[in-house]
């Protein structure tokens, strides 16, 4: 593996970035009467990490100005723009907050709402699949989707679920199943994050560059010739070659880490081969 061949793949190495078939999701953040602003800013610090950026909070119990108060920020850290550009809807009469919360969800195309119940299935209305078993659409257009959280005390209501298309939960421990809010919603982001994105290893110009097929082959046929030198017996040297490809096959190896590898059982066969290794 000479450094010209490393330059050709690092320059031709991809980021991680959302896949083709998903770019067309849109994604928007919907939380559905917070009662703390402290979960609000560590909700958009989340989203930051994962590049959510659409924020609605509706009908919170903690006033806008709270919410996007200096305090707040500090929560969001270098989330703060979404938090300052979170769409807050304050509701003024709240015996409107049901007949609002369904105009508000008629806008998008999807509906993915969270509980921390139906983990038993007694309640048909909150049968749920879990975060890793969702399955997003792919879209020749582009495609509005909600994720609905409730709020931390008691979650979405069973009138809030059933306008929802997907139910999710997150299967925790029995014995204390109900996750903090922002917690909750960072676990869900991260799977969706992963079931959008094309994932890779690495980050700016030093990427983590995998070693491929052709690369452990050479490691492989060095260890053909040092069992050839060494005069091992040919089944236990064909057993010895499936060892060395079954630990490598289900390792995640760098080059970095094969090309320090190979250098090592170069150098040995290459004393073999010579007969200096048993000069001493």
């Amino acid at each position: 593996m000479n450094k010209k061949h490393l330059k050709k793949e690092i320059a031709k190495f991809q980021q991680t970035q959302i896949a083709p078939e998903f770019r067309n999701l849109n994604f928007t953040v919907v939380l559905i009467q917070p009662e703390h602003a402290a979960n609000i800013g560590s909700i958009a610090r989340i989203m930051k990490n994962f590049n959510f950026n659409n924020l609605i909070v509706f009908n919170p119990l903690e006033s806008a100005e709270i919410i996007r108060s200096h305090h707040s920020q500090g929560f969001a850290m270098h989330g703060k723009d979404i938090l300052l550009n979170a769409d807050i809807l304050e509701l003024d009469n709240q015996n409107d907050h049901l007949n609002r919360y369904k105009e508000l969800i008629q806008k998008f195309n999807l509906i993915i709402a969270s509980t921390a119940k139906g983990m038993h299935y007694k309640n048909i209305r909150r049968l749920a699949t879990f975060p890793k078993d969702l399955q997003l659409p792919i879209s020749q257009t582009p495609l509005s989707i909600a994720l609905i959280f409730g709020k931390e005390s008691h979650g979405l209501t069973n009138e809030e679920i059933e306008v929802a298309d997907i139910l999710i939960r997150i299967p925790s421990n029995d014995d204390y199943p109900t996750l903090n809010l922002s917690h909750a919603c960072g676990i869900i982001l991260y799977e969706i994050y992963n079931k959008i994105h094309n994932i890779t290893l690495g980050r700016g110009s030093k990427p983590v560059l995998l070693a491929n097929k052709t690369d452990k082959h050479m490691l492989y046929d060095l260890i053909k010739s040092i069992n050839i030198s060494l005069k091992i017996r040919t089944y236990t040297a064909e057993n010895i070659i499936f060892a060395f490809k079954n630990v490598f096959e289900r390792a995640i190896v760098s080059k970095k880490e094969l090309n320090l590898i190979l250098g090592i059982f170069s150098k040995l066969n290459s004393l073999l081969k010579k007969g200096k290794i048993y000069e001493e």
